[in-house]
């Protein structure tokens, strides 16, 4: 970030920092974050703490805005953390807990952060083939093959929409297909779903990850 502000050139794109940003790049707070700043402002009555695993309606809320009719709350557990990276330590770690022994699978490239909190854990990774450099989209077949090679124990980490760094996304088709390999190699799917709105719409960026909680009910 720091080398970025230091560079004179015209026209530059900041490509390290997923947030929204206006053609000037500034990133403004949105109209519904007033709005809702405001009311809440003129209507909270305490600061006293909510709940460890965070606030249940907000957390029921998000539930139901990635899964929409899938959403059922015997089968889902919501857990609030701080920030996005605090979630995949997490996630991670509940993985672990299930099977010490775990590889974490995942896509090359990916967001440097994944590969940084799983060194850290001392877990073993391997990549899957996914960026293709000559048609600048998604090498399905690598990744499939590659995936082919997971095991029961192993987790496959996988991008929900907005893939980072590429911004190479599978189409729901190729979706159902990875959801397929997965399920046949006896492997758990882990879903980094950090950009959901930012590519296609509410809607749309969250077909992957309803593809794959349909064909894992259990996950």
């Amino acid at each position: 970030m720091g080398e970025f502000k230091a560079d004179p050139r015209q026209g530059k794109i900041d490509l390290g920092v997923g947030v929204y940003k206006d053609p000037t790049g500034h990133t403004p707070i949105m109209r519904a974050v007033k709005a809702a700043e405001a009311r809440l402002l003129e209507t909270e009555t305490s600061k006293s703490y909510t709940v460890l695993a965070g606030e249940p309606a907000y957390r029921e809320a998000m539930a139901k805005m990635i899964l929409a009719d899938l959403y059922k709350p015997e089968l889902t557990a919501t857990l609030a953390t701080v920030g996005g990276t605090g979630a995949l330590r997490q996630g991670f770690e509940l993985a672990r807990m299930g099977s010490p022994e775990m590889r974490v699978f995942y896509s090359d490239p990916t967001w440097p952060n994944h590969l940084s909190i799983l060194k850290w854990m001392g877990v073993e990774t391997i990549p899957y083939r996914y960026f293709d450099n000559a048609s600048r989209g998604v090498d399905f077949e690598g990744m499939k093959a590659d995936l082919a090679q997971a095991k029961a124990g192993d987790v496959v980490l996988l991008h929900g929409c907005c893939h980072n760094p590429t911004g190479a996304n599978l189409t729901v088709a190729q979706w159902k297909e990875i959801a397929a390999v997965i399920a046949k190699t006896g492997a758990t799917p882990m879903i980094d779903l950090a950009y959901q709105g930012f590519g296609d719409g509410l809607e749309e960026d969250a077909q992957g990850t309803r593809i794959i909680v349909e064909s894992f009910p259990k996950c």
